[in-house]
Order: structure tokens, then sequence, then C-alpha cells
């Protein structure tokens, strides 16, 4: 029995490396480890080597433990990934694993075999994630993760030696600003040209429904229904497989009243579909271009439905357990981060009260400031101010510390700091 590591020049003049594997029973397997590198760069040569060495450290342990396991693995390793990780997606078809599958094919050429997956292959496909200008980086997070998932279901059941998925950092998420329409900006997305109706009615579903883009995809006719005259979708989950008995509200119905009138323009012949949609990259840019056409200032994405519709079921003053129930959320902390963008739209409203003061020339003050009241220490506009803080917490209901300080954006102000904060 012998594991040993061969180093063979490739037609590149780079070293590729590979793992002759021997049993006296079984037989002989040459097992390709996909690394590469040239011996002039000492540094790459060297990682190359160690990851080669750390293979077959791991096919040693497994030939000793298992060796009719270990060669009936290789055996799997001739395998396509691709093929697995298709499998995999369609089986629980789930839209970010479905949405990498064109991505992996681009970046393989087609194929992959088992056995040249690898640690750096990973941090390759890693790097090439986020150097693709239509994806988000926090996409790009996603879509790593749904390869090293499949990558650990693969070494579960055979086809790899060893999980290195772990070798390979994820990419970091960034923060980003919750994005959602009020009423005006839904009006002008009505008014403005969408040069694919079927994709502005879903949008607008999303608006009056919360669903995400995966189970209105999803949406079949079959599950819309009446139940005693009310209007109602039954439908699994796609992202957490619970089933929801959906109520809808009128606009909801006049968005699939509107998508009757079009659906022989769009739907094949025998299509069951609700809403037919073309892929996510082409209706992220279609979206794109009619946010552009209707004045918005931020970029528009489906998600931004969902976030609209619990903005406004909020601010409409639908508690927090009813909206994260109508939102599919399984933690109630999920729909919490909502409740800060309630408190910006109220807010809103009150720094959009006229500042009678602000409309008299500097000069013609009506209210010219004393000198500070007697055993208070506060002046006339102190005490105005701190009146003013006062309402704008009452407006926003926000909470108070110890020390009589107000809570507001992750900071502590007393009413005049607020009253100035605001303004």
């Amino acid at each position: 029995m012998g594991v040993k590591v061969i180093e063979r020049k490739a037609a590149s003049g780079d070293i590729a490396f590979s793992i002759d594997v021997y049993h006296k029973d079984f037989g002989r397997f040459r097992q390709s480890t996909g690394l590469k590198a040239s011996q002039k760069d000492r540094k790459a040569y060297a990682k190359a080597k160690a990851e080669t060495e750390e293979q077959r450290r791991q096919i040693e342990k497994q030939l000793e433990r298992d060796p009719a396991g270990t060669f009936s693995r290789k055996a799997r390793q001739t395998d396509d990934f691709l093929d697995y990780y298709r499998s995999y997606a369609e089986k629980g078809r789930h839209s970010v694993f479905m949405n990498v599958i064109p991505i992996l094919q681009r970046f393989t050429g087609g194929k992959l075999l088992f056995s040249e997956l690898n640690s750096i292959w990973l941090e390759r496909f890693k790097a090439h994630l986020l150097t693709i200008e239509t994806i988000s980086q926090n996409t790009a997070t996603d879509y790593l993760r749904s390869v090293k998932t499949v990558i650990r279901a693969a070494w579960r059941l055979g086809y790899i030696e060893q999980d290195f998925t772990g070798k390979v950092s994820g990419i970091k998420k960034v923060a980003i600003e919750t994005e959602f329409l009020q009423v005006e900006q839904l009006k002008a997305l009505h008014r403005a040209e969408c040069s694919n109706e079927m994709i502005k009615q879903a949008f607008f579903f999303g608006c009056f429904t919360g669903l995400r883009i995966s189970d209105i995809e999803a949406l079949t006719w079959q599950k819309v229904s009446l139940v005693n005259g009310v209007p109602y979708i039954r439908f699994q989950q796609v992202k957490t497989g619970q089933y929801e008995n959906y109520p809808l509200t009128a606009d909801a119905v006049k968005v699939l009243q509107a998508v009757r009138g079009i659906y022989a323009e769009f739907a094949p012949e025998g299509s069951d579909s609700v809403f037919i949609l073309p892929s996510r990259s082409r209706l992220g840019q279609i979206l794109h271009v009619w946010g552009l056409s209707a004045g918005l200032k931020f970029r528009l994405h489906f998600h931004v439905s969902r976030h609209t519709f619990a903005t406004s079921a909020l601010t409409a003053g639908v508690d927090h357990y009813t909206v994260s129930k109508l939102l599919g959320h399984t933690d109630i902390g999920t729909t919490q981060r909502y409740i800060r963008l309630v408190d910006s739209k109220r807010l809103a409203a009150v720094q959009s009260l006229p500042d009678v003061l602000q409309s008299f020339p500097a000069d013609q003050a009506v209210f010219p400031a004393p000198p500070a009241a007697a055993g208070t220490g506060k002046s006339t506009l102190s005490k105005a101010l701190e009146v003013k803080g006062q309402k704008i917490a009452a407006a926003l209901s926000l909470p108070r510390d110890d020390d009589g300080r107000y809570l507001f954006d992750g900071q502590r102000y007393t009413a005049v700091e607020l009253a100035i904060e605001v303004q």
C-alpha cells in the first residue's frame, strides 16, 4: 500500500500535482488534484505543494481505514460537479442556488470533475464572483455560500475526500440602506412606462402582499381562490417551506385582474403560472430602467416591494406580530428592522410641519431672546427647544433611559439636543 505525490511538468511549463494510490488487493489509481503552479513563483508553488500533501495525507488515512470505500469514491470523482450541483439546486428549487448555475457554467466552461475541486478552485470562484458587475457584494456572499453548501453535501456522500470549504473565508456582507416606496413614489411608478407589463404587475403585487420574488414566481392560478367570499392564495413558501393561507387586499386583486388581461400575450400554452417573468438578471435590468423613468433616486430592485409592504403595514398601525406573519418571518426579530424605517417616516412627517419663525427675516424676529429666567438658568429659547424635543419624542414614541435622555438612532439625547438634531 502506498500514497505519494506526483509532480509533472505541464505543456504550459507549470508543475501539475497529482496523487498516486496503490493497494495490493484493489489496484492503483492516480488522482488529479487540479493544482498547478510555476516553480518560478515560489509562494504559489509552495502553497500548491502543501495543499497536495494535505490531500495525500487524507487519502492515506482513508485507505488505511477503508480501502474499498476509498477506491469506490475514486470512481465517483470522475463525475461532473456541475451535474451534481444542478440536481441539488433543482431538488430544493431555492432561487439563490438556481441563479448560481449559469455562473458556474460560464466559469468552468461547462464541466468540472469532482477530482478538480479544491480550496484553490474555490478561492478563484470567490474572486470571480466579486468581479461580476451585475450582482452586488451581498448577492455574491449568498452565491459563494450556496456552492460551499453543495460541496459539503458532496463530501458527506463521498464524492470528495475532505471538506475544504472552511479554508476559504466567506464574502463579508455590507450594510445597505433599506429602500421602500411611499405613496407618491408608487403613483409615479404606476404612471411611468415599463418595458414589460408583466414585471410591472408582479412588482405591484409584491407591494400589496409582501411576497418574496420566489413565491411570486411559483404562484399558480390554482392557488387563488375565494374563502367565504374573501380572495385568498394558498401556497408553500419557497424559502421556509411553510404553508400559508394568505388574504388578498383589494389592490392585490386588481393586479390579478390586470394580469388576466395581458396573460395571453406572455404565457406559453399550458402554463398555469400567474406571473410569467424573465430571468432574474433581466428582471433586475428592467426594474432599474423603470425606476429611473419614474424619478426614483435609488436603484429599484424587486425586494423593494417587500420593504414597501412591511413599512406601509406598520405605518398603518398593524401590529408587529401580524406583519411578521404576513411576511412569513419565522422570527419576529426580523420584522423589528422595519420599525426604524417607520420611525423615519414619522420623523419626516414631524419635520414637514411649517416652522413659522423661519418665515421672518432675522432682523424682524417676533420674539427677541430675553435674559435667562431667574432660578432656572434656561433661556426662553432653551425652553422652546425642550418643548419641541419633547413633542418630537412623543410623536416618535422614543424610549427614555434612567437619566431622562431619549434613545434615537442609536444615540442618547436630551430634549433640547433632540430638537436640534432633527431640525
